[in-house]
């Protein structure tokens, strides 16, 4: 929602470098390891979570692109906005897992992995969906619907950082001046086809 131009938050990724240097938005130094190799044979999962990283990483950086674009009524804008909150929420788990260095950081990494490559899933899925749409303009919000069905993610992600969705909802319909209680209908048809809806199901 920043007017600043969209960022990427690592400088060096742990990957095609031996650093992993990550900085927040604003430019402030969250993490910065040296040697990360030989960190990766010492603790189990720091190599799986620097590669969600990048990816995630890389999606924030795409979204925060698209966001400005898009219609304050679009279901687009709400669940771009929770995804780089995700996103931004996971790294910041991961830096403070890191920097505390418990005897349970592998554990912690490996529970914080899992949440990680499901935020990867549905984001990916969901950028595939907005791409594939000639426009955008037929997924705006249905004021006669349920509004949180609409722009609620595939699960409440948000639980494995101590919130909740539907808080994260209020924050967000409160910025755009839209009432919850706007609705006639408790049931909404999510943005899901079938065919998605079929396969995480079966998962």
């Amino acid at each position: 929602m920043s007017s600043k131009p969209c960022k990427k938050v690592l400088e060096y990724d742990g990957i095609g470098s031996n650093r992993l240097v990550i900085r927040e938005q604003s430019g402030k130094l969250m993490l910065n390891c040296k040697n990360v190799p030989a960190l990766k044979e010492k603790i189990s999962g720091l190599g799986v979570s620097i590669t969600i990283i990048k990816n995630l990483d890389e999606y924030q950086f795409l979204i925060c692109k698209y966001i400005p674009n898009l219609s304050d009524q679009n279901i687009f804008k709400f669940k771009f906005q929770k995804i780089r909150l995700l996103i931004f929420l996971f790294i910041d788990k991961f830096t403070i897992n890191l920097l505390e260095n418990s005897d349970l950081l592998s554990n912690k990494l490996n529970d914080l992995n899992k949440a990680g490559n499901s935020i990867l899933k549905e984001t990916s899925e969901l950028l595939q969906l907005f791409r594939g749409t000639a426009t955008s303009e037929g997924f705006n919000i249905d004021r006669t619907k349920n509004l949180e069905n609409q722009i609620n993610l595939r699960k409440d992600y948000f639980v494995n950082f101590d919130l909740d969705e539907s808080k994260v909802n209020k924050i967000l319909f409160s910025v755009y001046g839209i009432n919850m209680e706007d609705k006639s209908s408790k049931n909404a048809e999510d943005y899901y086809d079938n065919e998605i809806d079929d396969e995480e199901s079966d998962s």
